[in-house]
């Protein structure tokens, strides 16, 4: 029985624990691929039913040492089952991505259309304010050729600030897809193990 407990703790503690801290050669932490809250081990509630059969005292421990599991013991549960429940987890934490990099991108779409729109305003106001006065030919020309040269700057800089917007928000996406890709490639590695195990067991059995 104890020896499931650690088996069923292992497997679940190491899916939990892929958001470990990495370090760099001189010892130093490296710095987050991604936001805390895609952490595939940040949403707990794809694991409870299988968490059921530990003990409180145990889960607690487990989760505070967030230790790489290492397959031990009686094989108690089908690998697919393990599997299955990381490839939801993975799913949702996409699903979550992807929403709030579609918020992000209507949110600056929002505030360009805004910024676009209070400067083309101030662009009319301006003419106005100028045609009530009187000026001669070359005050007009040089008026009119300052507000080409606005709406040339304008442009330019909006133009600069979208390409910054695509470039972080394909860096992001990168890095996520990076960080899924590692955790997931760690936990093919544990499950490859343990399916060895559980094929062993069957195999076993039917002696």
């Amino acid at each position: 029985m104890n020896s499931r407990i650690f088996l069923l703790a292992s497997t679940i503690a190491f899916i939990m624990s892929c958001q470990s801290m990495s370090t760099n050669s001189d010892g130093s932490p490296t710095k987050d691929l991604v936001d805390p809250k895609y952490s595939l081990a940040k949403d707990r509630s794809e694991f409870e039913q299988l968490r059921e059969s530990i003990p409180s005292n145990t889960r607690r421990a487990n989760d505070e040492k967030a230790f790489t599991a290492e397959i031990m013991g009686a094989v108690k549960y089908e690998p697919d089952v393990v599997r299955d429940k990381m490839n939801h987890l993975v799913q949702k934490k996409r699903e979550l991505f992807n929403k709030d990099m579609t918020k992000k991108r209507e949110e600056f779409n929002k505030n360009e259309r805004k910024n676009r729109e209070q400067f083309t305003k101030q662009l009319e106001e301006e003419r106005k304010d100028f045609s009530g006065r009187k000026a001669d030919r070359e005050k007009r020309a040089s008026f009119y050729d300052d507000q080409d040269e606005k709406r040339r700057e304008f442009s330019a800089e909006q133009k600069d600030k979208r390409e910054s917007f695509e470039a972080d928000v394909r860096e992001e996406r990168k890095n996520f897809e990076d960080y899924l890709k590692e955790k997931n490639d760690e936990f093919q590695v544990e499950l490859k193990q343990y399916r060895l195990r559980w094929n062993e067991k069957n195999k076993t059995e039917s002696q």
